[in-house]
């Protein structure tokens, strides 16, 4: 069987346009999965489109409007779009809900953590004092610093290492950690880089960095996505 996989687009209104990396779709099918993109609509859909998906992936994209947690947009806080967050996160919250696999990366984390009842820090260096580079100057696929999984969790498990080299293109962090998630990696400067549930029997994995731009040169990342369609074709199988 091979599940059906939502995948999230960002939206260019300069030329009325929805968007997505191919990558995403390359590592979606190189896993197994049959991609589908979603443009966002009316969140009243949300019930119907989730019905006909067997797993959801968040893309990554601009910052989501701090009112979703409950906070007043600082100078800092990069271009948002109301129309993707007002159907993004309700369609997480209900994925979460049906115990839907859910793999969020970057934005796509962020959202995971905001739909769960988390909270965003709207610049990184808020937090952080001396922080790595997070938005690097090098190629999508290059790795430019590391991460830590923590041990025992399911990222742990699945890369299988104490330490994984990634990308980083993103100003933001996950701040306050959202109801029945717990942090799974670490950057050095203390930017958490993953997030997951707390119960292994469910697959909710929020990443910080671009799988998906790196796991034709860098196998390992490759996991990722295996785990995530391993996870959707399970789900897939219990709806039968």
């Amino acid at each position: 069987m091979y599940p059906q996989i939502g995948i999230t687009c960002s939206y260019n209104g300069d030329v009325r346009m929805f968007t997505i990396g191919e990558d995403y779709v390359h590592a979606v099918q190189a896993a197994g999965g049959i991609p589908v993109l979603i443009p966002h609509r009316d969140s009243d859909q949300v019930g119907a489109l989730l019905t006909r998906l067997d797993g959801l992936l968040l893309s990554g994209g601009g910052d989501i409007d701090p009112c979703y947690f409950g906070q007043e947009p600082l100078p800092v806080n990069g271009f948002i779009d109301p129309l993707r967050d007002s159907f993004e996160i309700p369609m997480t919250r209900k994925a979460l809900e049906l115990g839907m696999p859910v793999l969020g990366i970057c934005r796509g984390m962020q959202v995971l953590n905001v739909a769960a009842g988390g909270s965003v820090c709207q610049d990184l260096s808020l937090l952080i004092n001396n922080p790595l580079q997070h938005m690097q100057q090098a190629p999508r696929w290059y790795p430019t610093h590391n991460i830590k999984p923590v041990k025992g969790s399911q990222l742990h498990n699945i890369l299988n290492r104490d330490v994984v080299r990634v990308n980083s293109f993103h100003h933001q962090m996950v701040d306050v950690i959202g109801k029945d998630l717990v942090i799974s990696a670490l950057a050095e400067d203390r930017v958490v880089e993953a997030i997951e549930h707390a119960n292994e029997k469910f697959f909710a994995l929020g990443v910080q960095f671009h799988p998906e731009n790196m796991y034709d040169k860098y196998p390992l990342l490759s996991n990722i996505f295996m785990a995530f369609i391993e996870a959707s074709t399970r789900f897939l199988s219990n709806k039968k």
